[in-house]
């Protein structure tokens, strides 16, 4: 998943490792700690990930410098994380420069200045406030979303940018293929089949944190046999487990039969994929 939010993990990914929880307070989880229930910290093999994401996310933005994290309990960037268990990438998209310690309205007045915006600033004006009767109120300031909406003339570049990112992040997807098929004769109508289930993407069929989560969609693997076909040894229908990018898991039944079969493997979030072979 890829938000536009100010949690920018795409900016900080080398922050946000097994080491770090959500605080950006140091945390070393230990494997008991890390198979309890509430976890705190990016696993390790998705900390991985995020951080060749946000290689690529930079490569492609060009984005040298990173805006300030912004800690926000129940986000929505870390609910698809902890809660969804889905992969979170998430980002600002624009952001304008802010030196340490330097005030950010004070940066983005400077920036403002210095681009030629207009109209950024109402100046503060005396207001008679019902709330502070006989008391001096004013109005004023940087106007409400200047500081998080990027100027015009930038709009063209940041959209084709983050629209190649995008992109290019769909195309690391998992993705399921059968490998090394094979259907042997044993005689006696008895046929060995074997084969590998691949996952040919970049990406894990689910993250890590996905294992434990109740909205990830585990994969099966499923053996459909036509009528007069009986499977002898292994299970019709069987659970695949959690494959990294460019791993694959081996299968294999003993069949009793002649005729085509059919074998049917996947979930919602990887796709199904199917074969149907000739036993003869």
């Amino acid at each position: 998943m890829v938000s536009f939010s100010p949690q920018a993990n795409l900016l900080h990914a080398s922050d946000l490792h097994e080491s770090t929880n959500r605080n950006g307070n140091e945390q070393h989880d230990t494997p008991e700690q890390e198979s309890e229930r509430i976890i705190t910290s990016v696993l390790r093999s998705d900390a991985v990930i995020n951080k060749l994401v946000s290689e690529r996310y930079r490569e492609i933005t060009g984005a040298l410098d990173s805006p300030p994290v912004v800690q926000a309990n129940g986000n929505f960037a870390e609910w698809a994380y902890f809660h969804y268990g889905r992969y979170s990438f998430s980002t600002p998209g624009w952001w304008f420069p802010v030196e340490k310690n330097e005030n950010p309205e004070a940066a983005y007045l400077k920036f403002a200045d210095k681009k030629g915006l207009k109209d950024v600033f109402i100046p503060w004006t005396e207001v008679a406030h019902p709330d502070f009767p006989g008391k001096k109120a004013e109005v004023g300031g940087i106007r409400p979303f200047m500081m998080k909406t990027p100027p015009c003339d930038t709009l063209e570049t940041l959209i084709n940018a983050h629209y190649e990112f995008i992109t290019s992040v769909a195309a690391m997807h998992s993705g399921l293929e059968f490998l090394d098929v094979e259907a042997e004769n044993l005689g006696k109508d008895i046929f060995r089949i074997s084969l590998k289930v691949h996952n040919k993407g970049i990406l894990a069929t689910c993250a890590e944190i996905g294992e434990r989560s109740i909205w990830t969609r585990v994969m099966r693997l499923s053996l459909l046999p036509s009528k007069g076909q009986s499977v002898i040894s292994g299970f019709k229908v069987q659970n695949i487990k959690r494959l990294n990018g460019n791993e694959s898991a081996e299968f294999s039944w003993l069949v009793s039969g002649k005729g085509e079969i059919e074998i049917l493997a996947g979930a919602l979030n990887t796709g199904m994929i199917n074969r149907k072979i000739e036993l003869r």
